[in-house]
């Protein structure tokens, strides 16, 4: 995965962007994904409880 990440922020620097920009960007995608990955725990609890009834 580290692989990957490192390539992904070396294909946005030669695109333009400045490191702090990629930094700052990938850690708010990390921190989306994140929220979505609570977000849908939190659906799949609520689901099972309602199947449940």
């Amino acid at each position: 995965m580290a692989s990957a990440f490192a390539d992904v922020a070396l294909k946005a620097i030669e695109a333009g962007w400045n490191p702090e920009e990629v930094a700052s960007a990938m850690v708010e995608l990390a921190d989306h994904m994140m929220l979505g990955v609570i977000a849908n725990g939190d659906l799949a609890y609520d689901l099972s409880i309602l199947r449940r009834r």
